[in-house]
């Protein structure tokens, strides 16, 4: 079920950081007498206990304590897994108890060389040497870890799968240090037993490819990879298909004593492992690497501090490729790193491409501070870079009013925030949240005062036809994301960002907030100006039929009736798009545009012109596009500029589009429709070596799509114009004509019937953009 958002650029219904407001109770002291006895009096008594029971403790019972308080503890299987996880594409908090250790970095080492010499030979073992070589490396004794890895091998048998397992280990450290010699020496010589071969090639491929591309030999690592990948999903798929093979005898063999007739399921298909997912990225990302002619790798190094110097250490550092930013992150991270005491990270053989840097931290780490990065904030590494990019942590922005659960009753609220050092305007935004479900909208955006008051109506009304559903059916709907601030009996919070004059982000007020000193004051409220009406009371019983039709009852008997008309028209387009009954659509348009007569509100505006916009009705959209503008007081944002511009296009006014489209793009770190940009070029008249450079400038980061997309169809291009260039050029201006003109079936039937070109490729890409 989609979650369908008319209106994202001005205000984008998502889930709710609710995490954020859970930790708050879940670890705020609850009294003086918890407060005396804080969690770090509770760990040095439990490692004074622990470290009295180890001492009277030997053999076999001595290492099962070992195990079971350190390995089997704080994170032990996955040294680089932590409390939070944060970064712009992503943020995530594990539901583990809070990393508190009872030991000390020096105890835990001393423990984890005896476990490792006198342990058990078994995965445990790996766990130990791995959770030891992290403690070493966040000492910045990374010697000292690779000479854990060789005395833990020396203990074992060397044709042992835990001994292989420990040497690619050492090869990956030695290859993220920059060491290739002893990476290259260690993958020469690695052989596996049958027994775990599989796994163990692929791991090897997965190594011998980044070498080889760290050396210069891009071509031969794509090779390694690609065989690689190939072999190791050749081997699952027969594993799976005798698994199928042995579940259809099963069901044979007791079909006819079926007297019941029941059905069987067959085995259950095989999910996509880690190790698949380390070479798919590493192949894709060595093969665009190779089509841009990128094959030098790079070096990315910074400091984690915070905003008065002291730098964070024990953190985790991850750099994740533009592919592999939009999923959590997994123990198969190719670029992961702990800092140092002195807060240093240090990434070695990167291969060129785009990159987000994530955080690993602990509650302690981030309790009152914020790291502020925005989703589009993106890494571009070139080829044989050596970048610096420092990551630093600022406090937490003051909220004043109205803040503890205040009720508020009258027609407007008043938002009091602490000002911000160096901020030129701030963001509000507000959420809603009831048992089972919450969520969040930008309330204003450019706010130059540190306090605004805003309109309870402005809240009621100008909250965009955003809506959320659990499932699938009309019935499924969440409502909440429809009544939101109109509920008196929901629960709301609100958040301020504070941005510089160049619309970087200094700091937020909403996130860890887990004691006494950083908690603050609450940024809840509730808002009771209205009562809810029967229509509503249908709504939150998940009647969303019943109460369609009596809002439409309302209406009926008071045509200005505006809550009746805001909820009409937004389930009406809510159902339109579950059910795709675009009837439904064209009949929210007549209470739509007799609401923006009640309530001149923008979203309002925008929404009609999305829908003119999609209906071609350029007289209607034009319209709409200027009442826009005379609502939305402040300058337009780039996605409302770029959808004019295509607008603009399609009219035939090329100059102006082009103009909108190079503001846009400028401001627009997504850059989502540099496809309709590069079209437009084109069709004036500009060289394919031209819109190449616009290409690289404004590189699109899009869900699942790569930021050298648009530059390799471009140079795709330039190669198949060199064949013919006087055909190619008449062949190119025509079908940018189709799609300049909206010619959108033409366009698409050739596009359907065309042999596999490089300007078929382009054009079906550029068809899609908007």
């Amino acid at each position: 079920m989609r979650i369908k958002i008319k209106v994202k650029h001005l205000v984008s219904f998502v889930l709710l950081p609710a995490s954020l407001l859970i930790l708050l109770f879940n670890f705020l002291p609850s009294s003086k007498a918890q407060m005396e006895d804080s969690p770090a009096i509770q760990s040095n008594l439990a490692r004074t206990e622990l470290l009295q029971k180890l001492e009277s403790t030997t053999g076999s019972k001595r290492m099962e304590l070992i195990q079971t308080n350190i390995i089997d503890k704080e994170h032990g299987y996955n040294p680089y897994r932590y409390d939070v996880n944060i970064g712009p594409s992503m943020s995530q908090w594990n539901h583990d108890e809070p990393s508190i250790s009872n030991l000390l970095p020096e105890d835990k080492i001393a423990l984890l060389e005896e476990y490792i010499l006198d342990g058990p030979a078994d995965n445990k073992r790996i766990f130990a040497v791995k959770l030891l070589a992290y403690e070493y490396d966040a000492l910045g004794r990374k010697d000292d870890g690779d000479q854990a890895l060789i005395t833990a091998a020396k203990q074992l048998n060397s044709n042992s799968h835990l001994a292989k397992e420990l040497a690619l280990l050492h090869a990956e450290r030695a290859l993220n240090s920059g060491d290739i010699t002893t990476a290259e020496a260690i993958l020469e010589q690695a052989t596996f037993p049958s027994e775990y071969q599989e796994n163990l090639d692929a791991q090897k491929a997965w190594l011998t490819g980044r070498l080889l591309f760290t050396k210069g030999e891009a071509q031969e690592a794509l090779t390694v990879v690609t065989k690689g990948l190939e072999s190791y999903k050749k081997y699952w798929q027969g594993v799976h298909e005798q698994m199928n093979q042995v579940t259809s005898n099963s069901e044979k063999d007791t079909a006819d004593s079926d007297a019941a007739g029941s059905s069987s399921s067959s085995a259950p298909a095989i999910g996509t492992s880690e190790t698949e997912m380390q070479l798919e990225a590493l192949k894709s990302a060595i093969q665009s690497a190779v089509d841009m002619g990128s094959t030098s790798a790079a070096v990315v190094s910074g400091t984690l501090t915070r905003s008065n110097g002291t730098p964070i250490s024990r953190a985790g550092i991850f750099l994740r490729a533009e592919s592999e930013v939009h999923h959590s992150i997994t123990a198969a991270e190719p670029y992961r790193i702990v800092t140092d005491d002195e807060g240093r990270f240090e990434f070695h053989g990167v291969i060129p491409g785009f990159y987000q840097l994530q955080l690993g931290l602990s509650y302690d780490q981030i309790d009152g501070w914020t790291w502020p990065i925005q989703y589009d904030d993106w890494i571009e590494v070139k080829p044989g870079d050596t970048l610096n990019k420092s990551i630093v942590l600022q406090p937490l922005l003051e909220l004043q009013s109205p803040i503890n659960q205040e009720t508020i009753t009258g027609q407007s609220i008043d938002f009091h925030w602490k000002a911000v050092k160096g901020a030129v305007y701030y963001r509000l935004s507000g959420g809603v949240s009831m048992v089972g479900s919450s969520f969040s909208s930008q309330i204003r955006d450019h706010i130059t005062d540190n306090q605004v008051s805003i309109p309870v109506d402005e809240l009621y009304y100008n909250s965009g036809f955003s809506y959320g559903s659990g499932g699938e059916g009309f019935e499924s709907i969440d409502p909440l994301s429809f009544l939101v601030f109109m509920n008196p009996e929901a629960r709301f919070s609100w958040n301020i960002e504070a941005f510089d004059a160049d619309g970087r982000l200094i700091t937020r007020s909403n996130g860890y907030r887990l004691n006494e000193d950083t908690v603050g004051s609450l940024p809840f409220f509730y808002l009771k100006a209205r009562e809810l009406t029967a229509a509503d009371h249908l709504l939150l019983d998940k009647k969303p039929d019943q109460a369609l039709e009596m809002y439409q009852q309302n209406i009926a008997d008071d045509p200005q009736d505006a809550h009746a008309l805001h909820m009409l028209v937004k389930l009406m387009l809510a159902k339109s798009s579950i059910t795709k009954d675009d009837s439904l659509e064209d009949q929210a348009i007549p209470p739509l545009q007799k609401l923006i007569q009640l309530h001149p509100y923008s979203n309002y505006a925008f929404t009609l012109t999305q829908y003119y916009f999609d209906h071609a009705d350029w007289k209607s959209y034009n319209e709409f596009h200027s009442r826009y503008n005379e609502l939305n007081q402040i300058e337009l944002n780039s996605y409302v500029r770029s959808i004019n511009a295509v607008a603009l296009m399609h009219q035939g006014k090329l100059k102006e589009a082009r103009e909108q489209f190079a503001i846009a793009l400028e401001h627009d770190n997504s850059h989502r429709f540099i496809g309709s940009y590069l079209a437009a070029e084109l069709y004036a008249g500009e060289s394919l070596s031209s819109v190449m450079t616009l290409a690289e400038r404004y590189p699109e980061h899009s869900f699942g799509l790569n930021g050298y997309r648009w530059p390799q169809m471009i140079k795709q291009l330039i190669a198949e114009r060199t064949k013919q260039p006087n055909n190619f050029d008449q062949e190119l201006k025509e079908k940018l004509g189709w799609y300049m003109n909206d010619q959108t079936d033409v366009l698409e039937q050739w596009i359907k019937g065309a042999k596999s070109s490089a300007l078929e490729t382009f054009m079906q890409a550029v068809q899609k953009v908007s």
